[in-house]
């Protein structure tokens, strides 16, 4: 105490001296603060006083006032003052680096600190590139995190931050941390001694991110990000091969992810929000969660900084980083627990990825994260052929005993679909589409139209022909020019369609398009002459024919088997508003990969048989078994469908969404799968006297109009299947909307 009373008391003295002392210049009284510091050390060498029970911090404060006001009395930019030119030519950084170093006294080395980021960040005349500087600054960055949880990591920070400032306005001056040491030249030929290069900065901030400090961690990540995104390729190829920073970041991003509780709600991942950044908000509230809600965040939140980092990073360091994600992370961490037996494990494995997947942004790590889940072949699948192993373990899991487990697959690829990636739609979709196998070809076409076989089938056509031309003009009016110049007039004929349709007697042309389909398609609404014509052109394509696609479609399912008409919840409206929406964000994200206008026939994709591929086959599949399956499960299943029907891929359009697509036989598509669930139907509505009854019950209780929903008391018998009809029901309204959309689409453009 009577220390600090003695230095307050010297340092009243000498101010009141500085008062009634004769005007000195600012380079002399500049000298005078330095030459005090320094003296200091000479004259105090075995002192153990603590710095602020010394004058050296208000003698560097006062030589940073002379050097700003200096700079500011010149007001010329890009020269130095006398002071600043002593500071240079005397290497005073050098010697304070010194001084710091040794932290004599005790603070001293976060009085340093404190004086070059002031120096750096308050002088804009440009210091770094001078020697005497950044020879200082860089020996300064290496003393930075030596110590863990050090009193001087806040200086230590800011002074790294301003450094990255700095860089950021002049990337070149990241070179000067870039140390290429001397080779050993003692020796010759092969005895000579090569080092490698030394990112200091790098290694410094390396450090202070994984302190356990929260704010020091966050701004240290925030000037690695810097850092990685800087142009110059020297930083970027000394950041990959001469630090730790793929490895350290791909490995903590393994280690949080071993933290993460294995027993844990699904619906509780999904529900986690997590950003990188925000950890003390999520702190706050991480009590009132679930166990291990802490772990779950901290592991997003460093998921989001490193996807924020591959996003912002240079091209090289991001793509470094995703590799190494995908080699530490996904292919040792997760791939294990994905192909693990245990029914809980994979269901709290995929419901992890499927939020990891979420997260993932940026096209370097989404690649990566694809080529994990997918693998990087692109040549047409075999129907016999292997294929990546954890593709074909997880399309199996859609078929899964668990519909717990059968749900999480099912979201997975339903949030695969929903990233802007081309491999993800080429794999799972597109490659098995662009040779056109699914056509039937010209030959059998020719056999199949002999006179004999080919009356049933056009009259069939005939029938189905006839009775929809009467209600098509009530029904999907053709297109005039003002309803293809205007979406929103188009929008407005199209409203109708449902209520059209149920006002509209369609059950005698419903019949002959159903049959027609049932037989393969192999009857079309064209002349032989075009069926057999290998460059068959779709009615989805054409530019007057689409109201037979769309009465297809909303005609799938008898009246008897509609229930909307009788709860004023017909809906088409809304599935038209939002299909325009959807199909204008997949045009949007799908606009820079260059697909064709029309369908194509690829050479290198053309095979004898035709298989539609892993993905769309299982699709299929579980739609065949539509009104087996829970309602959840279909509700899922049919929006994943509309999301690979909203593609606007001319292949996938034509093979998913044409109802009189001739193809070969047993061959699928959607509208033969549609009708085979829709023949199920019928049946079980002639058989069942009580089925308009008990449909109309349980499109009210899923509208929520009965409070015995959940109960097991209010389910009757057959509620299962009758929900699976609503969703048909819904469903085929969603498609119609899909089609027309797409094709008034695709005419305004021509």
């Amino acid at each position: 105490m009577k220390k600090i009373m003695f230095h307050k008391f010297t340092n009243f003295i000498q101010q009141a001296v500085e008062t009634f002392a004769p005007n000195v210049t600012p380079q002399e009284e500049f000298i005078y603060h330095w030459k005090s510091v320094t003296s200091y050390f000479i004259d105090n060498k075995d002192g153990g006083a603590r710095i602020e029970e010394t004058a050296l911090p208000e003698h560097l404060t006062s030589m940073l006032r002379i050097l700003q006001e200096e700079e500011s009395n010149l007001g010329e930019a890009g020269t130095t003052g006398m002071c600043m030119e002593y500071l240079l030519q005397h290497r005073l950084l050098e010697t304070l680096y010194t001084l710091g170093r040794t932290d004599h006294p005790p603070g001293m080395k976060q009085c340093v600190l404190s004086f070059f980021t002031k120096l750096l960040s308050r002088v804009s005349h440009p210091l770094l590139p001078h020697i005497n500087v950044h020879r200082a600054v860089q020996r300064l960055v290496k003393t930075c995190g030596e110590t863990k949880a050090g009193p001087t990591e806040k200086e230590e920070i800011e002074f790294l931050c301003t450094v990255c400032a700095k860089i950021k306005t002049d990337p070149y001056l990241v070179n000067f941390f870039i140390e290429n040491p001397k080779t050993s030249d003692r020796l010759s030929g092969s005895n000579i001694q090569k080092k490698h290069q030394t990112f200091s900065l790098v290694d410094a901030l390396l450090s202070l991110a994984f302190s356990e400090d929260a704010r020091v961690s966050v701004k240290a990540c925030e000037g690695l990000m810097l850092c990685a995104s800087l142009p110059e390729q020297s930083a970027a190829s000394a950041l990959i091969t001469q630090t730790q920073f793929t490895q350290l970041f791909a490995n903590t991003l393994s280690q949080l992810y071993t933290k993460l509780p294995l027993a844990i709600c699904p619906d509780d991942i999904e529900m986690v929000d997590a950003k990188w950044g925000f950890d003390d908000v999520n702190e706050r509230h991480s009590q009132q969660g679930f166990t291990g809600k802490r772990q779950v965040i901290s592991f997003l939140s460093w998921l989001d900084y490193c996807d924020q980092l591959i996003s912002l990073a240079n091209p090289d360091v991001g793509e470094a980083l995703s590799l190494e994600i995908h080699s530490q992370f996904l292919t040792g961490q997760m791939l294990p627990h994905l192909m693990q037996t245990s029914e809980s494990g994979v269901l709290v494995a995929t419901t992890y990825l499927t939020r990891c997947l979420r997260t993932v942004c940026s096209p370097a790590l989404l690649r990566e994260f694809c080529f994990f889940l997918l693998g990087q072949e692109r040549n047409i699948e075999e129907k016999d052929c292997p294929g990546h192993l954890l593709t074909k373990r997880l399309l199996e899991r859609c078929n899964h005993l668990s519909e717990e487990v059968c749900l999480a697959t099912l979201k997975l690829f339903d949030t695969l679909l929903q990233k802007e990636d081309e491999h993800i739609f080429h794999s799972l979709l597109i490659r098995n589409v662009l040779g056109r196998n699914y056509l039937l070809s010209k030959a059998h076409i020719g056999k199949k139209s002999s006179p004999e076989e080919a009356t049933a089938p056009r009259a069939d056509v005939e029938t189905c022909n006839t009775g929809s031309v009467e209600a098509s003009a009530q029904i999907v009016p053709h297109e005039t020019s003002n309803s293809l110049e205007d979406p929103l007039a188009a929008q407005t004929n199209v409203a109708g369609i449902s209520s059209d349709v149920q006002q509209t007697s369609i059950a005698d042309q419903e019949g002959s398009c159903l049959d027609q389909s049932h037989t393969a398609g192999t009857s079309v609404p064209h002349s032989s002459t075009s069926s057999s014509d290998p460059s068959y052109e779709s009615p989805v394509f054409g530019p007057s024919e689409i109201h037979k696609v769309v009465n297809c479609y909303l005609s799938l399912l008898p009246e008897e088997a509609k229930s909307s008409q009788h709860t004023a919840d017909s809906g088409y409206d809304m599935y038209l508003r939002d299909a325009n929406k959807q199909f204008a964000i997949a045009e949007a994200v799908c606009k820079g990969w260059v697909w064709p206008k029309k369908p194509v026939a690829i050479p290198e994709y053309k095979r004898d048989t035709f298989f539609e591929g892993s993905f769309l086959h299982i699709l299929l599949d579980k739609l065949l078994h539509l009104l087996d399956q829970s309602y959840s499960v279909n509700l899922l299943l049919t929006a994943l469908i509309s999301k690979v029907a909203l593609i606007p891929h001319p292949n996938l359009h034509e093979f998913l969404l044409d109802p009189f697509l001739p193809v070969p036989d047993g061959t699928r598509t959607l509208y033969t799968v549609l009708t085979k669930v829709t023949n199920e139907i019928k049946h079980h509505l002639k058989s069942d006297p009580s089925f308009t009854q008990k449909l109309l019950l349980a499109r009210k209780q899923l509208l929520g109009n009965f409070t015995t929903l959940h109960s097991d008391r209010g389910r009757f018998e057959d509620q299962s299947r009758m929900e699976a009809i609503i969703v048909l029901e819904e469903f085929c309204k969603e498609l119609s909307a899909i089609i027309f959309v797409k094709h008034h689409a695709a005419v305004t453009r021509c």
